[in-house]
């Protein structure tokens, strides 16, 4: 599959790749085989958006921009996990390939820089509400 994704990226080809069981998480079933070191090699790829989304609003973006795109093949890595909509998430943050969720620092100088994608961002923001962080 991977190369016959590559090759679709040569010609321009509109194609829209969808992808499931992205996480290192178990399903509500048991466990699969969750391919997530594929994720870092489809973003190497010349002229292939890649969409990692971590709820229904970025989906709903990586869907939109994804159908706008004509000339490049896009990948939508979706998670199976029952996952909430995070605050600060958005349909037009999307289409941005990446946007600031929360920000925590104090007169914007962070101590730390936490960058996440997809279903890693619930977990992100599970660890950011804790109190003594």
């Amino acid at each position: 599959m991977r190369g016959t994704m590559r090759i679709s990226a040569l010609p321009e080809a509109g194609v829209m790749y969808v992808m499931t069981h992205d996480s290192i998480g178990l399903g509500e079933d048991g466990p699969t085989h969750q391919p997530i070191e594929q994720l870092a090699s489809f973003r190497a790829m010349p002229n292939i958006l890649m969409f990692h989304p971590a709820d229904g609003n970025e989906t709903a973006g990586a869907y939109k921009v994804a159908v706008e795109s004509r000339k490049r093949p896009s990948v939508l890595a979706l998670s199976r996990q029952k996952l909430p909509n995070l605050p600060g998430t958005s349909i037009e943050g999307t289409a941005k390939g990446g946007y600031t969720i929360t920000d925590n620092s104090i007169g914007n100088k962070p101590d730390v820089i936490l960058i996440g994608t997809g279903v890693y961002k619930v977990g992100l923001k599970s660890v950011l509400a804790q109190p003594d962080l």
